[in-house]
């Protein structure tokens, strides 16, 4: 049996007090069950030297300290090291200082006076379930940025090949390569439907993908419902038509008039239709109906005699590839994405989009409730959400807690400023192809190519893209260099707050007003 061996740690104290700085020396060097190597430092530029020089799994910092900010100095620290723990100490307790320290990442807050008092074991404890945490939650992230990865890569490497197989399935249909037999036009015909259920399941993956980096966008215009159930409401698809399975349309007399993108609208109604076309038993009706409800709503009705989804689980069937039945068990094919997809555009109208069924076999009712309009209504762009006149920042960092860092220090900046967020350069370039940034803040060192060359890909993009670049780098030579590149300025790791807002600000070509709140 291995010897229990006592855990490691490391821990940083910072105070310009030495009277503090000797309480907490020798109340570690008391903590029992403990290895712990502790460094006492008087003032910030001592601190972060110590930083530099190697990792410390605990740090107590003095809110004041001669030479910096403590709350500074903690943004420093996540930067160098994003796993290190850090304790606020400050003269006296503050409600309002110990909400700033959490804000800023702090995991505990302590008055000078507690010192002697301080339950230090719970804190040494803390800290290493914070690394744990911090290890997990970087894991998740990059769970993350693989499933929307594979997500894009796979629909659109399927696509091609997939356009060929319809292709020569769709001629063999048509009797372009000969005549077929009974058997082959089955064949042909089989080939050709499941091409086409792929095909609308690549388009809702890349539909998914698209919604969930925000690329989304309406243009409203005044449109007649009435006109649009009769024209746009899809056909029963062949795999349902088989089966028996109907489509029944009502509608009130006279246009209904709606600011709807048509476009938009009918994939959603698609999304909802192709739900209950499933979920319907055979020879069954889907009724699709038009309704004026009151005085201020239209309302698109999709109703089904299917088996119905019980309360409990309506509500995340809005969640991305949700299903009412178990993965297992599940006798109906599809993503679960319809849903999630169709609420996400009528959320973009403006309307609303809900379930109603009463359980096993009562079948289910979606309803999609937009606000009426009059026919003059001037057109109307909306994007997701509604950015209408933000300054758009993109930042290109592999560290996810420089990330965090940024995002801390722009939230309460501005209410006009948007942030999106990348670790790879080849994203970063698709991207500034497809969405229109203000500024692009680059870190030089990512996973997949060196930022200086994603500068130099940067100058292939058409003049409209070819945006001001903010360097973040802790390489001077390297930041240097990428202002010969294109780049318009550069900030040294660790940064402070202050000096990041003034770059972006310069980035982005405006002027302070104020102060920025913490």
């Amino acid at each position: 049996m291995p010897p229990v061996t006592n855990p490691k740690l490391r821990i940083l104290v910072v105070d310009d007090e030495p009277a503090n700085r000797q309480v907490l020396e020798q109340r570690l060097g008391a903590e029992k069950g403990w290895e712990l190597a502790v460094t006492s430092v008087a003032g910030a530029g001592e601190a972060l030297e110590a930083l530099r020089g190697g990792f410390f799994d605990l740090a107590f910092i003095d809110y004041r300290l001669p030479d910096m900010d403590g709350m500074k100095l903690l943004d420093q620290i996540r930067q160098l090291h994003p796993k290190t723990a850090v304790v606020i100490v400050s003269g006296m307790g503050s409600e309002r200082l110990a909400v700033e320290a959490m804000k800023h990442g702090a995991i505990d807050y302590l008055a000078a006076l507690d010192l002697r008092e301080a339950d230090l074991n719970r804190l040494l404890r803390r800290g290493l379930e914070m690394q744990v945490l911090q290890t997990e939650n970087l894991e998740l992230r990059q769970v993350n940025r693989m499933k929307d990865e594979f997500i894009s890569s796979v629909s659109h490497e399927l696509r091609t090949p997939l356009a060929v197989i319809l292709g020569y399935a769709k001629t063999l249909e048509d009797g372009d390569l000969g005549p077929l037999t009974p058997p082959q036009l089955t064949a042909a015909r089989a080939i050709r439907r499941r091409g086409d259920s792929l095909l609308e399941m690549l388009n809702r993956l890349l539909a998914f993908k698209e919604s969930s980096i925000g690329t989304q966008e309406v243009l409203l215009r005044p449109t007649d419902l009435a006109t649009f159930v009769r024209q746009c409401a899809a056909p029963v698809p062949a795999d349902a038509a088989a089966r028996g399975v109907r489509l029944a349309t009502e509608s009130v007399e006279g246009p209904v008039w709606v600011l709807a993108d048509p476009g938009k609208l009918k994939e959603a109604l698609d999304n909802v239709l192709s739900n209950a076309y499933k979920f319907s038993p055979d020879g069954a009706a889907v009724r699709l109906s038009l309704s004026v409800h009151g005085k201020r709503e239209a309302w698109l009705r999709v109703s089904d005699s299917g088996r119905g989804v019980a309360p409990e689980i309506i509500p995340h069937l809005f969640e991305a590839f949700s299903h009412s039945d178990s993965e297992l068990t599940r006798e109906i094919s599809g993503l679960g994405l319809g849903l999630p997809l169709a609420k996400q555009t009528i959320d973009l109208h403006g309307g609303r989009l809900w379930l109603e069924s009463e359980g096993a076999g009562a079948g289910s009712t979606v309803t999609i409730a937009l606000t009426l309009s009059e026919p003059d209504t001037p057109h109307l762009i909306v994007e997701q959400p509604s950015k209408g006149g933000r300054k758009r920042l993109l930042v290109v960092e592999d560290n996810a807690d420089v990330v965090e860092i940024v995002r801390l220090f722009l939230a309460g900046f501005s209410e006009n400023v948007e942030l999106t967020t990348t670790l790879k350069g080849q994203e970063a370039l698709e991207l500034l192809s497809h969405r229109r940034f203000d500024l692009l803040v680059l870190d030089i060192l990512l996973p997949d190519m060196n930022g200086l060359d994603l500068l130099d890909r940067m100058q292939r993009l058409s003049e409209d893209k070819r945006i001001p670049v903010l360097i973040l780098s802790g390489h001077t030579e390297a930041a240097k260099q990428a202002l010969t590149r294109g780049a318009k300025d550069y900030l040294l790791k660790p940064f402070t707050k202050q000096a990041f807002l003034e770059k972006v600000l310069n980035g982005l070509g405006l002027e302070r007003r104020g102060k920025a709140r913490s």
